[in-house]
């Protein structure tokens, strides 16, 4: 029988979700000497000093940083209770780590994307991406359910 790694995906998942968050920071403090209002970080006037003082291609990917980070935390119930609920139900660890491993990496592909495209016409690959990795998640879901109706 296989090990089942579906469990520890979910701290993986953790620290994913914040490295675009991490890059966002980072890009924004090199490019405004060292600078970071971390006091009023969302502020409309932390935004507005920052579109002032940084490049626009800086600031572009600093907003989507912290967009794709706050996609990833939007979606972190969904990916953990698929894990809960495909392993309550017994899913096979084969099925649990192909579903997971492939939704981890659907989602690096995804932060990658949104990070660095900057064309609409581009874009729709960054959300085909996010389609894919939830129809994933929602298999597990359905397999799942499937195996609580078989046992009826």
């Amino acid at each position: 029988m296989a090990p089942n790694y579906s469990i520890h995906a979910i701290p993986a998942y953790m620290v994913l979700a914040f490295l675009p968050h991490a890059y966002a920071i980072s890009s924004i403090k090199k490019a405004n000497n060292g600078k970071f209002n971390n006091v009023n970080a969302r502020g409309v006037d932390t935004l507005a000093m920052y579109k002032k003082s940084v490049p626009a291609e800086v600031f572009g990917r600093y907003e989507r940083g912290k967009a794709a980070h706050a996609n990833l935390m939007e979606n972190a119930p969904f990916f953990i209770g698929a894990v809960i609920v495909g392993n309550m139900m017994g899913l096979s660890a084969e099925t649990m780590n192909t579903a997971i491993g492939s939704y981890l990496a659907l989602r690096v592909a995804y932060i990658v994307a949104y990070i660095n495209v900057t064309s609409q016409k581009y874009s729709y690959v960054r959300s085909l991406l996010w389609a894919i990795s939830s129809f994933v998640l929602g298999g597990i879901f359905v397999k799942a359910g499937n195996k609580l109706v078989a046992q009826g």
